[in-house]
């Protein structure tokens, strides 16, 4: 009679219950704290390394000449764009691309920032959608290499890019003096 008194007593008795519940809860409440917190720095970094790469584009396709400290203080300036994030981490680059009636595509030249330059005279091979032949575009790109901050030991650097394919906006190219 006694262990059934004893048993009906632990039992009834829940005032403890909701704090074994939230420790239990606990490491999976934080992990999708941490974790969430995680995707929406990288989609945010995403977001920026698109941003840079659209400003690179359109304040170069701005120009009907332009000149190489001009374009070189471009690819600084856009570095402010990815702040907070380490812009050392970043490869950015314009050129000028130029189709001819055949429907070739090659360099014209290109300017580059941690990284190199594209080689001019080099074939490339834009998207056909936005091919016109005899026309210029200028072509930029942004890569970056986001590094999660908490990595559990599991997640990888993460490579971002993005490329803008624009028609110069003031004449029918820019030239780079």
């Amino acid at each position: 009679m006694i262990g059934f008194r004893f048993l009906r007593r632990i039992a009834g008795n829940v005032q403890g219950m909701a704090v074994v519940e939230f420790a239990l809860c606990l490491p999976f409440l934080a992990l999708l704290y941490l974790g969430s917190y995680q995707l929406m720095d990288a989609l945010a970094c995403n977001r920026k390394v698109t941003v840079t790469t659209r400003a690179i584009a359109d304040l170069t396709s701005q120009y009907s000449t332009l000149g190489t400290a001009d374009a070189d203080q471009i690819l600084s300036a856009s570095a402010q764009i990815l702040a907070p994030y380490n812009a050392a981490n970043a490869l950015f680059r314009v050129s000028q691309l130029y189709t001819d009636k055949n429907g070739t595509t090659t360099v014209m030249w290109s300017r580059a920032k941690n990284g190199s330059a594209l080689v001019s005279g080099a074939t490339v091979t834009p998207p056909a959608a936005i091919l016109v032949n005899d026309n210029y575009l200028i072509y930029a790109e942004v890569s970056y290499t986001y590094t999660p901050i908490a990595r559990y030991g599991l997640l990888a650097p993460i490579a971002l890019a993005d490329t803008v394919y624009m028609s110069p906006r003031v004449s029918s190219s820019v030239k780079l003096q």
